[in-house]
C-alpha cells in the first residue's frame, strides 16, 4: 500500500502552506482587486486611477533616470517605475519585458565570455561610475563633513 501523503511530506519550505493554511498576504491582495475592480467600474474614477498611477509611475521612472548615472539602483528604480505603469497601461507592459528580454540575453551573453572579457567590461564599468562621480563632485564640492585627506587635493576637489 502507499504510505499517506501527509505523514510522507517533507518538513520543510515546500510543506510549510500546506500545514499553515493560505498565505497572508492573499487576503490583502485579493482585498485590493476588489476594491480596484470597484473604482474601474466606474468611468471618471477610472480615468482619475489611471491618471494618479500614470503620474506616479512617471515621477519613479524619472527619479530613476536621473539617478542612472550614479552608483546605486538607477535602473532598478526606472524598472519599477515602468512596473507600476504597466499595471494599467498596455504599451508600459510591452516596454517592460522588451527590457527584460534584452536584460536577460545581455546578461547570457556576459556569462558566455571569457573571465578576462567579464572582468574588462566590469572595470570599464567602475571607471565609468568612478568618472560620474568624480564629475559630480566637481560641480557640488566635497561636503563639510568630509575630512581633509591628501588624496581630494591630487583628484582637484579641493
Amino acid at each position: 500500500m502507499h504510505p499517506d501523503p501527509q505523514s510522507s511530506r517533507p518538513n520543510g519550505w515546500f510543506s510549510r502552506h500546506h500545514r499553515q493554511g493560505p498565505r497572508p498576504w492573499r487576503k490583502l491582495r485579493l482585498g485590493f482587486l476588489r476594491w480596484r475592480q470597484t473604482v474601474l467600474a466606474n468611468p471618471h474614477t477610472a480615468r482619475l486611477y489611471r491618471t494618479i498611477v500614470g503620474g506616479l509611475g512617471t515621477l519613479i521612472v524619472l527619479i530613476g533616470l536621473m539617478l542612472v548615472p550614479l552608483p546605486g539602483p538607477g535602473w532598478l528604480i526606472v524598472i519599477i517605475g515602468l512596473f507600476i505603469i504597466s499595471s494599467e497601461f498596455q504599451w508600459a507592459r510591452r516596454l517592460l519585458h522588451f527590457v527584460r528580454v534584452n536584460v536577460e540575453k545581455w546578461t547570457r551573453w556576459i556569462m558566455a565570455q571569457r573571465l578576462w572579457v567579464r572582468w574588462t567590461i566590469g572595470a570599464l564599468t567602475a571607471a565609468f561610475v568612478a568618472v560620474v562621480v568624480w564629475g559630480a563632485l566637481k560641480l557640488t564640492g566635497l561636503p563639510d563633513w568630509v575630512p581633509d585627506l591628501p588624496i581630494f587635493e591630487l583628484l582637484s576637489l579641493r
